[in-house]
């Protein structure tokens, strides 16, 4: 489904090494191991600074500096492990060397300073092709209850994000859709926007720090997620010049929704969530079992991190 998982139709470049630097999640461990690294450097200099040609150690420094050393080396490398190991399950597999160049599309967050009503919200501005605020993506509460809008300016999409499917609608019914399928653990996500389709891979119960999307051509499209700050994500990246603005953002929209379903779906044991449309981890991404619940509801826009 995407450049690395089907052999038979890799994007431009091919896959990138599997061991890659660049497929790991964080390179946290690097400090971890640059710790290390140094506790080993202080213990030694420490042994080759005792004066007494005897065995053993007589200077009272350097015996507080290796017991300090030894205390501490396993909490360092223990650190090192753990991080290698949560980099490596965090590891973009559909990395590839290549991507398409396309118009580029970035999510930012509003002003702080700037006024808004407590019953519509701008959760992001949009900014497709280089034109600044292009899309307005706005968060409202009215007497259904919250509910997530689209705006280009020409027209407002409704945002739901449900048990396996994604829509930005019309009064008509949905003209943008992201459709899951395939088994829980190995999720496939197809979008289908203005006659152009998108497909991405889902492994794993860890959000990546990008998605890879492969169109029916093969190429593939880059939308970086970047780190969740206050429990979102702000997603940039590259899409088909032939998408409008509303179709672009929708795209972005939908990478940083999953990514943030991700996130409750896999805090939820810890929090005790996982009863509510944005934690529903009995249908959402990887491990659990596939019961098919439909939620019904908007996303809102909520997610935990």
């Amino acid at each position: 489904m995407t450049a690395t998982l089907d052999p038979a139709r890799p994007a431009h470049g091919g896959p990138a090494p599997r061991w890659s630097p660049r497929r790991l999640g964080h390179h946290r461990y690097l400090w971890w191991l640059g710790a290390l690294v140094l506790a080993g450097v202080v213990a030694a200099v420490a042994v080759t600074s005792d004066p007494d040609p005897a065995p053993g150690i007589a200077d009272d420094g350097a015996v507080n500096v290796l017991t300090a050393v030894i205390v501490i080396t396993p909490i360092l490398l223990w650190g090192l492990v753990h991080q290698l190991v949560s980099a490596v399950r965090r590891r973009v597999r559909d990395d590839v060397r290549e991507y398409g160049v396309g118009q580029p599309v970035a999510v930012r967050p509003p002003d702080p300073a700037s006024p808004g009503g407590s019953d519509d919200r701008v959760r992001w501005f949009v900014d497709v092709d280089h034109v600044p605020g292009a899309v307005v993506v706005r968060d409202r509460q009215g007497r259904g209850g919250p509910s997530s809008w689209l705006d280009d300016g020409e027209r407002r999409l409704r945002l739901r994000a449900r048990s396996g499917l994604m829509t930005a609608s019309e009064s008509t019914g949905p003209v943008l859709v992201a459709r899951r399928s395939g088994r829980a653990g190995q999720r496939h996500w197809e979008i289908t926007v203005e006659g152009i389709r998108l497909r991405c891979a889902v492994r794993g119960s860890f959000p990546v720090p990008r998605r890879t999307l492969v169109d029916d051509d093969g190429k593939a499209w880059l939308v970086q997620v970047g780190r969740a700050r206050r429990g979102r994500v702000h997603p940039s990246g590259r899409v088909p010049e032939r998408l409008s603005p509303a179709a672009a953002a929708f795209v972005v929209w939908f990478v940083a929704e999953l990514d943030g379903k991700i996130r409750a779906a896999r805090d939820a044991p810890l929090t005790g969530g996982g009863t509510d449309g944005g934690s529903d981890s009995t249908w959402w991404d990887t491990g659990s079992s596939d019961t098919g619940t439909d939620t019904g509801g908007d996303s809102g826009g909520t997610s935990s991190d």
